[in-house]
């Protein structure tokens, strides 16, 4: 099962962690991990690329993480949790296309 945490601090997401694996097919070609993994690194390399936040990520096999600076201007925050919003309404559909392979919890 791959747990996804999320984290928020006023409403806004300041970080993501991903741990796990699905367990739906042979490790390269478990489309669930592949479609997690997917969401999770652009939604990390999007925030490094679109909004030029120096973000880093732990990426391993089975984990990822990432934690959001908490002292951004609000217009940049907005940005920030828009396309943390979108990351997650794509791990959302997922998980109703493929029940029981994914867990997530925000704090």
């Amino acid at each position: 099962m791959i747990r996804i945490r999320v984290t928020r601090r006023n409403g806004h997401i300041v970080r993501v962690c991903a741990d796990g694996h699905a367990g739906c097919a042979p490790k390269g070609e478990d489309i669930i991990c592949a479609a997690v993994s997917v969401l999770v690194q652009t939604f990390f390399f999007s925030l490094q690329r679109l909004l030029s936040l120096d973000v880093e990520a732990d990426i391993s096999d089975g984990h990822f993480s990432l934690s959001i600076p908490t002292d951004l201007a609000p217009a940049l925050q907005e940005q920030v949790t828009l396309l943390g919003e979108s990351m997650l309404v794509g791990v959302d559909e997922i998980n109703r296309s493929y029940p029981g392979f994914l867990q997530v919890s925000e704090e």
